[in-house]
Order: structure tokens, then sequence, then C-alpha cells
């Protein structure tokens, strides 16, 4: 089981470029730390300076040891001086469902998985 966490940034006006690009820059690292599984970096497409981070851990604890080692190093001060506000998710757990993607003749699609009635018996025909 996985552990998702969310953070949304909220940039002081004109920063959200810096924000951004500062996540961007320490990319690496973070993907490198234990346990990281995926970060993706996201912007609101009506607000420049609202930027959103999620990412995906092993466990709980490798993000819980992830913020503090970024703590330590003085990342988050830096950080929250541009922002004017942080929002962070409860850490939420995340199981890896078995998910089968079918596509028949007619180029329709369907997303099914055990126990939920697929979207073509709830609302017809879904074309892509």
């Amino acid at each position: 089981m996985s552990t998702l966490v969310t953070n949304e940034l909220f940039a002081q006006p004109g920063r959200g470029d810096d924000v951004a690009n500062l996540l961007l820059e320490i990319l690496g690292e973070s993907l490198r730390h234990d346990g990281c599984e995926t970060i993706r970096i996201v912007r609101d497409q009506d607000d420049p300076d609202h930027v959103a981070g999620v990412t995906q851990w092993t466990e709980r604890r490798n993000f819980e040891d992830y913020l503090a080692w970024r703590t330590e190093r003085g990342f988050s001060a830096t950080f929250e001086a541009m922002l004017t506000r942080l929002a962070m998710t409860a850490p939420l757990a995340y199981r890896h469902p078995q998910v089968r993607l079918d596509v028949d003749q007619r180029d329709s699609t369907s997303c099914l998985m055990p126990g939920v009635p697929s979207p073509v018996a709830l609302a017809g025909r879904i074309r892509t």
C-alpha cells in the first residue's frame, strides 16, 4: 500500500514561476529519496500563482523522513518565504487496484475493475 500526499502551494503574487522552478530544481534529489515512487508538479490553469505537488511514497514513514530531511536542510524556510499559504493533505493510503482497459472495434473504451460496474453499464457507450 502506497501513501499519497498533495501539497497546494499558494505563491505570493507573481512568484508562481519561482515556486514551480524551485520544485523542478529539487525534483531529481526528491525522486532519489528512499521510498519516493512518483512526483507530479501541476499548476492551476486559472491562477499561475497556485502550484500543487502530488507525491506517492512506498510507506508513510518514507514521506515523514523526507519531510524531516527537507526541514533540517533549511528548504522549508526558504520555500515558505515565497508563499502566502501552504495546504497539505494528511497522508492518504492508496492501494493499487487491478485495472484493465478494454477497447472494442468501435474505439469505445471502458475501464473494468473487480466489483465496480463498467462505465458502459452505468452510462452507455463512452467515446474517445
